[in-house]
Parts: C-alpha cells; structure tokens; sequence
C-alpha cells in the first residue's frame, strides 16, 4: 500500500532552540525594563540623585534579577562541564545497547544529557532499593526517545517512583492478582510523576532484542502528552499534514495484529497511543527487524523522532570489524 513521504519534522527542533533562545532574551529583557522602570520611578532631584546615582541603586538588582532568570542554564553549563563518572560511563556501556551504537560524539552528548536529567529529576524507591544502574536506566529511557532533539524539556516530569514489582490501578503490589501494571505516566494527583517496576526497567535493557522497554514505553507515552494529551500522535514531533498519513498506517497496522499478521506487541491493539508506545520500544530495541518487517512504520518512526537506529547501528557493527 502506498506510504505519503513526509519531510523530517525540522520545524520542532527549531521551535525548542527558539524556546531557548527567548527564555535567555526575555531574561534579558526584563532585566533591562526592570532597570529603567524603577530609574524612572525614584524621584528626581538634581541637586541630590543624578542619573549616574539611579543606577548605581538599581543595577545590583537587576543584576540579581538577571542572574536567577539564567540560573538554569549556568547550572546545567556546569553539569556538562564536569566530568561524567567513570562507573556511570561503564555502565552506559554494559548496560544500554542503544548507548553503544552512537559514536564518541554523540555519546559525549547522550552522557551530558543523562547527567543533566539525574540532576534536575529525582528518582525515588518505594519500597525498594535504588542503584546507580537503575537511576541510569531511568536517565537513559528519557534521553533516547528525545535524542534527536537537542535540548529538549522534560518539564512534563519531576519524579520517577521505582516500585518493587508490578502493580494496579491503586498502586498496590503486594500479592495482587490484578497488579499487571509495569508502567505508567502519571495524571491527576500523580501529575509530573512516572512509576517504573523496577525488573521490568532492568529486563527491558538487558533483553534488547525482545522489543519491550517499559522506560522507552512510558517515556513516549511522555512525549505524546507534549501536546497536552497521550493519543498517540505526537504533534510536537509531527508536521500538520502528516497526522492524517500517520493515522492511517498507524490503523493499518492495528488491522494486522488483529489478522494475526504482524509481530509488533499485541498491546498496541489498546489504543493509538499504546501502539505508539510499543511501536518505539520495537524501533529502538530491534530497529534491522521493524526495518525488514514494517518497512513504511520504521520509515515514519524514524521522521517522528528524527533517528535512524537501524543505519546507526549498521555503522557500529562496520566499525566494530574496521578495527
């Protein structure tokens, strides 16, 4: 069946670098009307405040004002200046297959990224244990969904609870017969929060080709709701006219699971936005298969989240035999 050819969505990376950009603008800006508004506001009297006076009082605080506006972007300045874990880095290695196809380059980025998130989330065991391998996991199922996205913001989240084992829809695990729940995005009271089964988290990174990442799973369900809802169309990464030929293959393909004629995950039949999800966990896990199988699904993952896994780790495995 014919597939619409869409153009990779370069508008959205450039809308995140505006993002940037104005955030530091309006900092500034609002320094400086902040400066003249309270110049002008102070009385004036010649014979005892001079111009050179106002600004002398006003300057330090706008400075301040000036230097908490920046602060985010000083701090996170630092975290990618200071150096990354020796153990931390060992573990990207042993641990996150994705992590080993990028080049020296792009894997100084993945681990600058990382970094950032474990400074600015907190990650939180309830119940249970935390390592620096599962605060890793965590950091690395945030950062490869997104990594084709310099600088992007996950304002959505502010804390990832780790539980001990599966639950239900009331966060029970404890010899529940209904705690089938590996996952889930929080929404309402759990607004800003994630909860992660901690053995789910680890088999998803230490079987990479099975094509399950409970991490990768919610964290696109995370950039689905980017647009305010989790639909399975992610706006944020999709030009308007492509939501219509997305919508269509997405449905195609529902179609062929319920035919018993595909191997993507049978829980994509759930909705649009659970097969988003599990379309991701095929595409970064086993990205040569969803090439071979889904040719036209893996051609429109790859403009959705501007990565090409498939050619990446072509490249890995010729340089690993160049050597």
């Amino acid at each position: 069946m014919k597939h619409e050819t869409i153009s990779a969505p370069s508008a959205a990376n450039a809308r995140i670098r505006q993002e940037h950009l104005t955030r530091i603008l309006s900092g500034v800006l609002s320094a400086v009307i902040g400066i003249l508004a309270l110049a002008v506001s102070l009385p004036l009297r010649p014979s005892t405040i001079d111009w050179a006076t106002r600004l002398a009082l006003i300057l330090p605080g706008g400075l301040g004002f000036y230097y908490f506006l920046t602060r985010r972007l000083r701090q996170r300045t630092a975290i990618r200046q200071a150096p990354f874990p020796d153990q931390w880095r060992k573990i990207l290695e042993q641990e996150v297959p994705f992590y080993q196809t990028l080049n020296s380059a792009e894997q100084q980025r993945f681990r600058e990224e990382v970094h950032i998130f474990l400074q600015e989330k907190r990650i939180t065991g309830i119940r249970t244990t935390i390592d620096d391998t599962v605060k890793l996991l965590v950091a690395a199922s945030a950062i490869i969904p997104i990594f084709g996205f310099p600088g992007w913001e996950w304002d959505q989240i502010r804390e990832i609870l780790i539980y001990p084992h599966s639950f239900n829809d009331h966060y029970q695990t404890e010899h529940r017969a209904d705690a089938s729940i590996l996952g889930m995005v929080g929404s309402g009271a759990m607004t800003r929060m994630m909860i992660l089964s901690k053995p789910e988290l680890l088999q998803g990174f230490r079987q990479p080709q099975d094509r399950h990442n409970v991490g990768i799973h919610e964290f696109t369900h995370l950039l689905d709701k980017s647009d305010g809802v989790v639909d399975g169309i992610p706006e944020v990464a999709l030009p308007a006219r492509a939501i219509k030929p997305w919508l269509e293959l997405v449905r195609r393909e529902m179609e062929n699971i319920r035919q018993g004629h595909s191997d993507i995950n049978p829980y994509g039949l759930t909705n649009e936005a659970e097969f988003f999800a599990v379309a991701a966990e095929y595409f970064f896990e086993h990205p040569e298969k969803m090439h071979q199988h889904h040719p036209c699904l893996y051609d429109m993952l790859r403009k959705i989240f501007r990565q090409d896994p498939q050619s990446r780790l072509s490249r890995a495995i010729s340089d690993m035999f160049t050597l």
